[in-house]
């Protein structure tokens, strides 16, 4: 019997002959503050796209490569026919970069990043191609699972799980192992707060900035000139948003504001807040999206540093150990194939702050100089190769005794 466990729609309430089970029709419910979530809505919220553009170009931008681990050598893998594929050209529409880019938003957004594995004859990887998650199903036939997708090239497909690379978010309190869950759906009323105070801005100046109220005659009207009044004050609102200035009334109608003023509701203070709050939920440093309110520019240098370790490592482990378990075979991972990220990138520094770093790196005697040479882009020199140790630096079984060729320690 054919199960259906996981379905993505674009929107499955404007199809009634979609079944839809408890928990999805629940994720479709209007949030309190009255506005429709769903991942499309919100990547229109300012904060939720520089999120997402965070995470996914954060990662896309990190060099990765095959390597390969033999005996207490490590060097890249470049005769895997893998190398290529992850490095430079994942398909024939994407470079490597846009390819990460894109799965990762997915994965950020909605909740699974998912890439199509595609293999010869021989079961060598040839193609890697990305898969969209509101088109892509999580499916059982009996104990075998198995994901449909549907793509506009390749038509409707039944991919195996081994051919499937699936990025997940954190999942849902049924599903935590097999799906992941959208963050949006999860916070769907802070984000939904947002956009309604984003719509609530877009209206208050299309109105021409001013507050909406109750027009009244002063004496009694009859049909006719209720309707002539009735087009004047539309003509005269009309006109105002043309050229601005003031409205003439007619001396029959009398105007009286009635909604609360923007400066009085704290429309501004509630969208900084909801943009701080949104930062959160994506574990994104607030500067980082451009809330700069409380960012000095010792905590901005720190919390790089933090998004680093506590945002971007979950992700490139994520990635990584994917990565290795489906594009790798058991005999491949034993022989020392497997996929690294550099964090370095992201940790690159000043110049200033490099040249400590490998100042400390020479001294110190691990590091040579034309491994520095290397991770500055530069061309090795011959003589470079040797380490170089302290002279300060010595055994511990050796302190205390001097050295035989300082004249200082020879005796008369």
């Amino acid at each position: 019997m054919l199960e259906l466990l996981f379905e993505r729609r674009s929107d499955p309430l404007e199809n009634p002959n979609t079944p839809m089970n408890d928990t999805e029709l629940m994720d479709y419910i209007r949030s309190h503050s009255g506005i429709h979530v769903t991942e499309t809505e919100a990547m229109s919220l300012a904060a939720v796209y520089s999120c997402i553009y965070v995470l996914s170009s954060s990662l896309a931008q990190l060099p990765m490569a095959v390597m390969r681990r033999e005996k207490n050598n490590i060097k890249p893998a470049e005769d895997h026919p893998v190398y290529d594929l992850v490095r430079h050209t994942p398909n024939n529409w994407q470079s490597s970069y846009e390819w990460r880019e894109t799965s990762q938003s997915h994965a950020s957004g909605w909740g699974n990043g998912l890439t199509r594995i595609i293999r010869n004859n021989k079961g060598e990887v040839i193609e890697l191609y990305p898969s969209f998650p509101w088109a892509t199903s999580l499916l059982k036939n009996g104990n075998r699972y198995y994901y449909s997708a549907y793509d506009e090239d390749f038509g409707l497909m039944a991919i195996a799980p081994e051919d499937m690379i699936h990025i997940k978010a954190l999942g849902s309190y049924n599903s935590a192992w097999k799906w992941g869950k959208s963050p949006i759906r999860q916070h769907a009323e802070t984000i939904g707060l947002g956009l309604a105070a984003q719509r609530y801005g877009a209206k208050f100046f299309e109105s021409g900035g001013r507050a909406t109220g109750l027009v009244t005659p002063k004496g009694q009207l009859n049909k006719e000139t209720w309707g002539m009044l009735k087009t004047a004050w539309n003509a005269a609102k009309l006109a105002f948003r043309e050229t601005g200035g003031e409205i003439l009334l007619p001396s029959e109608l009398d105007y009286k504001a009635m909604t609360i003023p923007p400066n009085e509701a704290q429309f501004i203070d509630s969208r900084k807040m909801t943009r701080s709050e949104v930062a959160g939920i994506f574990n994104i440093p607030s500067h980082m999206i451009n809330d700069l309110d409380k960012a000095t520019f010792s905590n901005i240098s720190e919390q790089a540093i933090q998004f680093v370790r506590h945002t971007m490592m979950p992700w490139v482990v994520k990635w990584e150990q994917e990565l290795n378990r489906k594009l790798f075979t058991q005999a491949e991972r034993k022989a020392g194939y497997y996929i690294r990220f550099n964090l370095s990138g992201l940790l690159r520094g000043t110049a200033k702050d490099r040249a400590e770093f490998y100042n400390k790196a020479i001294n110190d005697g691990w590091m040579d100089r034309n491994e520095v040479r290397a991770l500055e882009d530069l061309n090795p020199r011959d003589g470079l190769d040797e380490l170089l140790i302290s002279v300060n630096a010595v055994p511990a079984s050796q302190a205390g005794q001097g050295q035989p060729n300082n004249p200082e320690n020879t005796n008369d």
